[in-house]
């Protein structure tokens, strides 16, 4: 058939069968068919993902912890130096993990980054950071937003797959530094992390801590960085700056704090004595003993003070304070060698090296109360204080004073001097109020060289300055004020515990001073004023004669219906020894009192059958009390001892009805008995005297305005002092008295008739009889009488 068929040059004609039918042509294959591209490409990316799973994909690993806290599947992170290098992808429990002693533990499968898979080798450590304050810092601050991650610590070793995690971070620090050992008998409050101090700058930390074989000592690692490595020799020494130091001895008691810091998170500080300076640098693991304290280190640098007579000091107890820091502390007292003085040798902090100048003083400072100094200065002997200056050279020997001194013009502020007969409790270190804020402090008191008063010297702070005027008065706020009387009770004023304790003074301006006033300079003297009434009231001064001055006393006051309006302010005998002279203050409300007609007398209290009064200066002490005149101005008065008495004068000018009684004896009536009308009173007694022909008494009668109508022309007085008593067979026994006060103190009663038999209203000055007792008729009288409103003014 290969035979018939046409040649391969033949035509499409060519290719049709007899009878018109086409025939297929076969051809040969020149490449790959299109149809094994797709599966070849599909391969291709197969290998390429294969490779970049082995080359470049998560690795795995499993970490087994104590806790599960802070471990979330999908969402906790790995971290390595603050980068993200893996994220726990399953979390499981393990019970009884023989890597945590048959403890049940938490098993996280974590898959990490390619290239932290160096990070997977023996040494390497796990552990869960989690937020954490504590007196030393704050650290995992962040996890409060992002949540807890697992930080990554790397080892050096063979690879490894499985890893067991810290409980807690580890102790090692990372960085380059200097790394020493202390041995110390006890760890005291220094913890992990604990600051390591060089001059109160912080040059390092607590690393860890462990305890020694033995058990005799505990050992402690310390990190220093490298930039202070070079200040630790083989010399150094090292003490505990942490918690409280208590220590007593005669001179008192001496507690120690370093700071709040170190109370709650511990503290080491060191120092490198002068004759150790020279000695090699320290290297890694060089061990040095820790003190207690810096004296026990003897690290302290030795200053010795030449006072110039005996003081108590007792070495070991005796603190050298700095504005209320303690900057050193004595260590030996001996006489010096001329036997006319003490030598006193002081070990000072070390920070204190560059201030111990030439222009550096020292003083013995007594116990003084201070509770801004907490319980260390409350309770403690003697002290030393030093003001420490810089200056041109280093110094090493002080002459030092055995008292503190009375003021220091190098302070900044404003300096003044007050002057005072008497400064009471005030102290050196006392303060100085404005509104009773502080605003200064009392530098230092001496007397004054005529000897006829004290110099206190203040120094107000610079911010304050301007608050003082050539107007401003000062006063004593040290103490206790106290007022008692029976209706009130006792009050007791301070202005606050410290001026208690260390006395105070304050100031201020009176407002019509304050435009005239010009500023002050340094140096400017003022009065110190006992009190704030006697600086801020101007007053009148006034001299006042008495027959006797029994029960008063300077500062005693005067007073006008109750209220105090001046006080005594001095009290001498007169020259003819019988009567006393005493100057008195009447304050500016009260300068109207001098005045002539102005009346003054002593009140004292006043215990009897007929009356009991003023028991309240049986406490407080007698005062005196003042009725003012109307004539012109006058400052000379004589006082009585007792009130004066109301004449019928006094009785007249009074408001309401005026009457005198005429009796044939005074009775049992004091002035001040009452006078009844129906049992309630409606008046009183107010005076007595003897008629013009001396056959009758004058008994004086105030009947108050609203019960001025009870009195009519027909109106008739009984003596209702004391008990009438009637007995008979069949009546029996009758007792009648007006009230138990008209049975102690007397009194009168009266009775009006019933209209028309009452009569008219009468004026004052009118004149009844004063029977001895009353009628039965007259208890049975009852008229209907309007009272007058005492609401209005009466006519």
């Amino acid at each position: 058939m290969a035979d018939n068929l046409p040649p391969e040059n033949s035509g499409v004609e060519g290719a049709r069968l007899n009878g018109g039918a086409q025939r297929g042509v076969v051809r040969a294959s020149k490449g790959l068919p299109l149809v094994w591209i797709l599966p070849l490409v599909a391969g291709l990316i197969a290998v390429w993902l294969l490779y970049q799973d082995v080359a470049e994909g998560d690795v795995k690993a499993s970490i087994l912890f104590h806790s599960g806290d802070g471990l979330v599947k999908g969402k906790t992170v790995v971290k390595y130096s603050g980068v993200d290098i893996g994220l726990v992808q399953d979390v499981r429990l393990v019970p009884n993990a023989k890597e945590l002693n048959g403890a049940d533990g938490v098993l996280a499968e974590v898959s990490l980054n390619r290239s932290a898979e160096y990070l997977l080798v023996e040494g390497t450590e796990f552990w869960v950071v989690k937020p954490e304050l504590s007196i030393t810092g704050i650290s995992g601050l962040e996890t409060l937003l992002s949540g807890n991650y697992i930080a990554v610590e790397s080892g050096s070793g063979k690879r490894k797959r499985e890893f067991v995690a810290l409980d807690q971070p580890p102790a090692f620090i990372r960085g380059d530094g200097l790394r020493v050992v202390l041995k110390s008998r006890r760890l005291g409050s220094l913890s992990r992390g604990s600051p390591v101090y060089y001059r109160q700058l912080r040059v390092g930390q607590v690393a860890d801590y462990s305890l020694e074989e033995d058990g005799n000592e505990v050992s402690i690692e310390l990190f220093i960085r490298r930039e202070y490595a070079y200040l630790i020799h083989r010399g150094s020494r090292f003490w505990n700056s942490s918690g409280i130091s208590i220590e007593g001895g005669i001179s008192g008691i001496s507690i120690n704090l370093e700071s709040l810091a170190a109370l709650f998170a511990g503290g080491v500080s060191f120092y490198t004595p002068e004759s150790q300076r020279q000695s090699p640098l320290a290297v890694n693991g060089t061990e040095f003993k820790l003190y207690k304290n810096f004296a026990a280190a003897d690290a302290g640098i030795s200053v010795t003070l030449n006072f110039d007579r005996g003081v108590d000091v007792t070495p070991g107890s005796t603190k050298v304070y700095y504005q209320g820091i303690q900057v050193g502390e004595v260590s030996r007292a001996k006489a010096n060698k001329r036997m006319d003085g003490i030598e006193v040798k002081v070990l000072m902090d070390p920070v204190t090296d560059d201030l111990l100048s030439e222009n550096t003083r020292f003083w013995l400072a007594p116990p003084t109360f201070d509770f801004t100094g907490g319980l260390n200065k409350l309770i403690q002997g003697n002290r030393i204080e030093v003001d420490l200056r810089r200056g041109n050279r280093s110094q090493r020997i002080f002459t030092a004073r055995a008292s503190a001194p009375p003021r220091d013009p190098r302070v900044p502020g404003l300096h003044l001097r007050l002057t005072t007969r008497n400064p009471g409790s005030l102290q050196r270190g006392a303060p100085v109020y404005f509104r009773r804020i502080e605003v200064g402090k009392v530098q230092g008191m001496e007397l004054r060289r005529d000897g006829e008063g004290v110099e206190v010297y203040v120094v107000i702070e610079p911010r304050y300055a301007h608050l003082v005027h050539q107007g401003t008065r000062f006063w004593n706020v040290s103490g206790l004020r106290a007022s008692a009387s029976l209706s009130e009770g006792i009050e007791v004023q301070a202005d606050s515990l410290m001026s208690l304790l260390r006395g105070g003074v304050a100031f201020g301006i009176r407002r019509e001073d304050r435009a005239k006033s010009a500023p002050v300079q340094n140096g400017d003297q003022f009065p110190l004023y006992s009190s704030r009434e006697d600086a801020l009231e101007e007053g009148i001064e006034i001299r006042i004669n008495l027959p006797s001055a029994e029960g008063l006393k300077v500062g005693a006051p005067l007073r006008y219906k109750g209220v105090q309006i001046g006080e005594i302010t001095r009290l001498r005998l007169g020259a003819g020894l019988g009567e006393v002279h005493a100057r008195a203050k009447l304050y500016h409300r009260g300068a109207s009192f001098a005045r002539a007609g102005t009346r003054i007398w002593v009140v004292s209290p006043q215990i009897g059958i007929s009356k009991v009064a003023h028991l309240d200066t049986l406490i407080t002490g007698r005062y005196l009390a003042l009725e003012p005149g109307l004539g012109p101005m006058q400052t000379e008065f004589y006082a009585e001892l007792q009130a004066p008495k109301e004449d019928l004068a006094d009785t007249m000018s009074r408001p309401g009805l005026a009457v005198i009684l005429d009796a044939a004896r005074r009775g049992s009536l004091v002035a001040g008995s009452p006078v009844y009308y129906r049992q309630v009173q409606v008046g009183e007694v107010t005076g007595f005297s003897l008629g013009e022909l001396a056959d009758r008494v004058y008994i004086y009668v105030h009947i108050e305005p609203q019960y001025q109508p009870l009195v009519r022309e027909h109106t008739v007085f009984w003596n209702a002092s004391g008990v009438e008593v009637n007995f008979g067979l069949r009546s029996g026994l009758n007792v009648n008295t007006e009230s138990a006060q008209a049975l102690i103190k007397g009194g009168v009663a009266f009775a009006t008739p019933e209209a028309p038999f009452m009569g008219f209203e009468v004026e004052s000055g009118s004149h009844y009889p004063l029977y001895p007792k009353a009628e039965p008729e007259w208890y049975k009288w009852s008229p209907k009488i309007e009272l007058y409103d005492f609401s209005e003014p009466v006519k």
